[in-house]
């Protein structure tokens, strides 16, 4: 799972925003996956689909084809 968090402004208005996307990996290189952790800031290049569950109802999901983690430079 993927989520993104924002302060965006949008018509002089400042606010918070975010989603939370699936994520389907397509990676060919996951060992430096592994020091991903749950918060960590990265980049991620890919495409986003639509796929159907199996209630039928569709959902966006991500499909990652590269993985960056983002230095925070501490």
């Amino acid at each position: 799972m993927l989520e993104h968090r924002s302060v965006q402004e949008e018509a002089g208005f400042t606010g918070r925003h975010g989603v939370k996307c699936p994520l389907l990996l397509a990676v060919t290189k996951t060992e430096p996956l592994l020091s991903i952790t749950v918060g960590s800031a990265v980049t991620v290049r890919g495409f986003i689909s639509c796929h159907k569950a199996k209630n039928g109802l569709s959902k966006m999901v991500l499909h990652a084809e590269q993985i960056e983690l983002i230095d925070s430079g501490d």
